[in-house]
C-alpha cells in the first residue's frame, strides 16, 4: 500500500510504504487528508494489519523545503515520460530499448532531447541513420522531464495520481472556498 506524502503547502513530497507511516503517526507529523482512510488506517493499526483499499494521502504538519533537483535522463526516467511507448510506431509495451535520436557516431548525446524510447524493431529499422534516412518520425518531440510538483513519482502511481487530482479539485472546488470562508467569519 504506498502512500502519497503532501507538503504542509499541498505539494507532493514521496511516497512511502505503510511502515512508514505509523512511524509518521506516532510523531505526529503527518495528518490525512481523508477522514474516512484516517479511520480505516487506525483501526488497521490496532488489529496490527492494515488494508488500506483506498489511496491514503497524508499531510504534513509542518513545512519542509524541499531544494531544486535536476533529473538525469536515466532508462527509467525515460521510460516514465515516453509512457512506456515506442515513439516511432506507438507500441504500448515494457520491453522498449533507448533510442538516441542523432546516433552518438554521428556527435549525439545521451540528453534529454536526443533519448526516446522505442521498440526493438524500430530501434534496428532506424539504426545508425537520422530519421530523415529512413523516413521516420517522432509521436513528441523529446524534453526534459520536469521534477515539478513531484510528478515523476506520480507516474508509476496512477492510482495516487488520481486520487491527488481529485483532493485538488475537491479542494479548489466553489463549494469547499465557500465554506473556508463561512470558516474564517
Amino acid at each position: 500500500m504506498p502512500v502519497l506524502v503532501l507538503n504542509a503547502s499541498l505539494q507532493p513530497l514521496s511516497v512511502i510504504p505503510e511502515r512508514r507511516l505509523v512511524v509518521l503517526l506516532s510523531k505526529q507529523k503527518v495528518a490525512f487528508v481523508d477522514e474516512n482512510v484516517r479511520r480505516v488506517i487506525e483501526e488497521g493499526i490496532q488489529t496490527r494489519r492494515i488494508s488500506a483499499d483506498e489511496p491514503v494521502i497524508v499531510q504534513l504538519l509542518a513545512n519542509v523545503r524541499v531544494p531544486r533537483m535536476a533529473l538525469r535522463p536515466t532508462r527509467a526516467n525515460i521510460l516514465l515520460r515516453d509512457e512506456e511507448t515506442c515513439q516511432y510506431c506507438g507500441k504500448h509495451m515494457r520491453e522498449l530499448t533507448l533510442d538516441h535520436v542523432i546516433p552518438r557516431s554521428r556527435g549525439g548525446q545521451s540528453t534529454w532531447e536526443n533519448l526516446v524510447a522505442c521498440c526493438r524493431a524500430c530501434n534496428g529499422r532506424k539504426g545508425n541513420r537520422l530519421l530523415k534516412e529512413v523516413g521516420m518520425t517522432l509521436l513528441k518531440q523529446p524534453r526534459p522531464l520536469q521534477n515539478e510538483y513531484a510528478g515523476f513519482f506520480l507516474l508509476r502511481y496512477p492510482r495516487l495520481r488520481e486520487a491527488y487530482e481529485q483532493f485538488l479539485n475537491s479542494a479548489h472546488s466553489p463549494s469547499s472556498q465557500m465554506i473556508s470562508l463561512a470558516v474564517a467569519r
